[in-house]
């Protein structure tokens, strides 16, 4: 089984992107951390399908965690997907900058999220990258 890395330091926000595995029985192992450092460390260690990234946290943010993520030759080619409350124009921009392939905003659209987990765990990560090569809003 796949597993997929989740960074979300707001516990609320963590617990609904939990659920959804268990609920919609998304077919992945999900792993959460709550900072940007842990992430850098982990991703390196379990080496996850795909990161589900939160943009703005404190420490290290998103942006600079996904840089440091895709600098890395360990972690450089997992797919890193950002998750925000607080878009603001040019977000998306730069979060393409960083390295991510997907935004999504908040309130997740968790049919639409699902949807994109269960193409992403079904292509086996690999295709999906591809497809991935711009990101989209969502």
């Amino acid at each position: 089984m796949q597993t997929i890395l989740l960074v979300e330091d707001n516990d609320n926000n963590a617990n609904i992107i939990e659920d959804i595995f268990a609920f919609d029985d998304v077919p992945a192992k999900l792993h959460t951390v709550v900072s940007g450092e842990d992430a850098l460390r982990i991703a390196a260690e379990i080496q996850p399908a795909l990161i589900l990234m939160d943009l703005r946290q404190p420490g290290l943010d998103g942006l600079e965690t996904t840089q440091l993520l895709k600098g890395n030759p360990l972690t450089k080619d997992i797919p890193v997907w950002a998750i925000t409350a607080y878009s603001m124009k040019g977000d998306q921009e730069r979060a393409q900058v960083a390295g991510c392939t997907k935004y999504f905003t908040k309130p997740i659209n968790l049919k639409q999220l699902v949807a994109s987990l269960r193409e992403f765990l079904q292509a086996g990560g690999e295709a999906m990258v591809a497809a991935d090569a711009s990101v989209e809003a969502s």
